[in-house]
């Protein structure tokens, strides 16, 4: 495999059975998977350094049992934070909690670990499996599709051919925006400033949301003693004023965040996208380059793992048993598109009913989350329902594809 982020020795490029498109989490997880197969992967991934932010942060039980697969669960969980409690605060005071420690898996969690980590913890994983080559520095300048296989051309002059190629390159994919991949999707009116900080408070390893009149603030316990902030804006700020998050979060929730305990900042609008059409003859779209939703919920990561899988079982049985593409390409379109539709309503839903503002519409806020938190039936309900349970096809073993679910890890 390569050597990580830097440039690394130069490499012949050859013929690959799978040539995937970005590194990130879910390029990595699917690198992983095809290469424990016996694939032969050309991974390629434009930046030669890791981002400067942290980004997706949850990680849902049904994630883990995709990473079980490769023998990663006990060392994610082990470097990441359980989050079993999600406390839930309104403009009228507190409303309730919602809880992970009943809900119908063996993770009683969600797992809150930065996605640097993530990426490290799948790439140390690839540094071991011989037949993936990493390729940093890289960028895709064309791509041709032949009777056989696919013809990549980089920015640097150098070519590659793949029998399929996976666009794993991000929400803005530039392999998705170049084989014109039609889409529906729009922005939403609403915006964000997320920050890191040193952790202070006594809010321990539990999940905060404060839904007040001004707008919503959102607290995470992360790992290394640091807890994540977000707080809603009422405009887009191209350059953030000093010690913003902490004003906001004291106006709105009391607490107190020194301005010098933030490690770092980002700024984001959500929007949502789906794709018509998840592949193109021998290219396959997969995690953002194929769906967009809020990152309000964290389901964005998750659904893209769950993609990785499916997919490398499917390219699996096409590249090493023979089988047909047409149907299992088709079957991943089908059964992804479902999946990743609801998971891009839910995402919508919850940042609808959590940015609302004034204090008419708090109030009529605070009277729908205090009667979904506070009945049992529906609190019971809550759980799986955030915890990604209860997306259709979450996992593998949930789809009705039996040649794919006997397909090794």
């Amino acid at each position: 495999a390569g050597e990580g982020w830097g440039e690394g020795p130069e490499r012949p490029m050859t013929t690959f059975d799978i040539a995937i498109v970005g590194a990130g989490p879910v390029g990595l997880l699917l690198a992983n998977m095809l290469g424990a197969r016996g694939l032969s992967v050309l991974l390629i991934e434009r930046r030669t350094e890791p981002p400067a932010h942290s980004q997706a942060i949850g990680i849902t039980p049904p994630s883990l049992h995709i990473l079980a697969k490769l023998g990663l669960e006990q060392e994610f969980v082990r470097q990441g934070v359980q989050v079993r409690d999600c406390h839930v605060h309104g403009e009228s005071g507190y409303l309730g909690c919602m809880t992970f420690r009943n809900i119908p898996d063996t993770h009683r969690f969600i797992l809150s670990l930065p996605q640097s980590q993530t990426c490290v913890l799948l790439q140390q994983k690839l540094a071991g499996v011989p037949n993936v080559t990493l390729r940093s520095g890289c960028e895709v300048a064309n791509l041709q599709q032949q009777a056989n296989e696919c013809d990549l051309t980089f920015f640097d002059g150098t070519c590659a051919k793949a029998s399929y190629v996976v666009a794993c390159d991000g929400s803005r994919s530039p392999l998705r925006e170049l084989l014109r991949f039609k889409s529906t999707g729009r922005g939403y009116p609403v915006h964000f400033v997320m920050g890191d900080f040193i952790e202070r408070t006594s809010l321990a390893d539990e999940a905060h949301l404060f839904f007040k009149a001004a707008g919503s603030v959102e607290s995470f316990p992360l790992p290394g003693g640091l807890r994540r902030w977000i707080v809603q804006t009422p405009q887009r700020f191209d350059k953030v004023p000093q010690g913003l998050i902490s004003e906001i979060v004291r106006q709105r929730t009391g607490i107190e965040l020194p301005p010098e305990d933030q490690t770092n900042q980002s700024v984001f609008t959500p929007r949502r996208l789906n794709c018509t059409r998840y592949h193109e003859g021998r290219v396959i779209l997969c995690g953002d380059a194929a769906h967009v939703m809020s990152p309000i919920g964290g389901q964005g990561m998750n659904t893209g793992f769950a993609d990785a899988e499916f997919l490398a079982g499917a390219l699996c049985a096409i590249v090493r048993e023979n089988a047909a593409p047409a149907p299992l390409l088709a079957a991943y379109n089908k059964y992804r598109r479902k999946a990743a539709q609801t998971a891009i309503q839910r995402a919508g839903l919850g940042m609808w009913l959590g940015t609302w503002t004034g204090k008419g519409r708090s109030m009529l806020r605070d009277l729908i989350l205090r009667t979904l938190l506070g009945q049992p039936a529906l609190e019971r309900f809550m759980g799986p329902y955030y915890a990604m349970l209860t997306i259709p096809y979450n996992t593998l073993d949930r789809v009705p594809l039996p040649a794919l679910k006997s397909q090794p890890a």
